[in-house]
């Protein structure tokens, strides 16, 4: 339960989700006959997973059907745009233990965002990531390097879509085998496929659009009870773009976002996390101030998980988030009602 938990931990705040309901008139032995057929999904997989681990092979998988509801689908200041999605997202990651202190990591996260009626909405989301681990010093030291690219294809808006390219290294301090601390460094690489610059002049010129950021970044958990773990995340980067007017994607991000995991019962438990952002661009200008554009964008969000067996999970979540800023037609609110059904092994 606990590696379940874990792991729905690290997912849990991408959540936008599928409304699970039943009959109000269904049968007793309907229901179970639908639970032993969930079971006897399991007993196809473990195997799997256990051949794999005699190998020094660690596999998990975590398969999500969702259905939500987006209060302000294009974050606009209006926020007339509302509608309803489905998402389907795969994640697969694979451990080799090379030895008891080294271990390679591969992981692939798919998710495809599917709004019913605004179609420039939707999305396709591959990210893939190769990472090397190596303990040290008797496991209290873990020093890590990794690579990874995502591709991000919105079908209706071919301006939105974007190959990215990731390199990071980051070291671990394990404090005991409750508590961590964690800072590392990442270098982002972002190349969009059609969208082209415009120059001091608001002239359209022939480049494409790039981003480069630098990211710092330190984190902490502990877990408490074997039923309460909370997480504090620290991120600051600095964003530049080669968009020359107004270097209008240029800018200064901090971030800080604490969350946590509670189980309330053996098969019930909760999670939730706030998060502040602050953006301070170079050159925007503001259209109602002319001084720096600035956001500052709060997120607040909590979720609700039941197993109904070892590997099905149910979860409903609720999110809000606004932007305070002096740039009028950046400032918005938004809020997101999702449930899902999640599988995992």
């Amino acid at each position: 339960m606990k590696g379940l938990a874990i792991g729905l931990f690290t997912a849990v705040f991408l959540f936008n989700a599928f409304s699970f309901a039943q009959e109000p008139t269904e049968r007793k032995e309907d229901k179970y006959d639908y639970l032993k057929a969930l079971t006897y999904v399991e007993t196809i997989t473990q195997p799997v997973k256990n051949q794999l681990r005699e190998n020094d092979i660690d596999l998990n998988f975590f398969l999500g059907l969702l259905q939500g509801f987006d209060g302000n689908v294009y974050l606009e200041s209006s926020g007339k745009e509302q509608g309803a999605f489905f998402e389907a997202s795969l994640n697969t990651e694979a451990v080799y233990n090379y030895t008891d202190d080294i271990r390679l990591k591969l992981t692939n996260d798919t998710s495809n965002v599917l709004y019913y009626w605004n179609s420039d909405a939707t999305l396709l989301d591959t990210y893939n990531e190769a990472e090397m681990e190596m303990d040290l010093f008797g496991d209290m030291f873990t020093l890590g390097a990794l690579y990874a690219f995502e591709l991000v294809w919105f079908p209706g808006d071919k301006d939105g879509t974007y190959l990215a390219n990731q390199a990071g290294t980051f070291l671990r301090y394990n404090f005991n085998d409750n508590i961590y601390h964690e800072i590392g460094y990442k270098f982002l690489h972002k190349n969009f496929s059609h969208y082209k610059t415009l120059n001091p002049d608001k002239v359209r010129t022939d480049e494409l659009r790039v981003d480069n950021r630098n990211i710092a970044y330190y984190e902490a958990g502990v877990y408490l009870f074997d039923r309460l773990m909370v997480r504090t995340n620290i991120e600051i980067y600095g964003n530049n773009s080669n968009y020359d007017y107004f270097h209008y994607y240029d800018y200064f991000s901090f971030k800080v976002r604490p969350s946590a995991i509670i189980m309330l019962t053996d098969k019930l438990y909760a999670s939730g996390s706030f998060a502040y952002q602050q953006k301070r661009y170079d050159d925007r200008l503001s259209s109602e101030t002319n001084e720096h554009v600035y956001d500052d964008i709060y997120t607040v969000n909590g979720s609700l998980f039941y197993d109904l067996t070892k590997s099905f999970t149910v979860a409903v979540n609720c999110s809000y988030s606004e932007n305070v800023s002096n740039e009028p037609l950046q400032e918005y609110t938004a809020g997101t009602i999702t449930a899902g059904l999640y599988y995992s092994f």
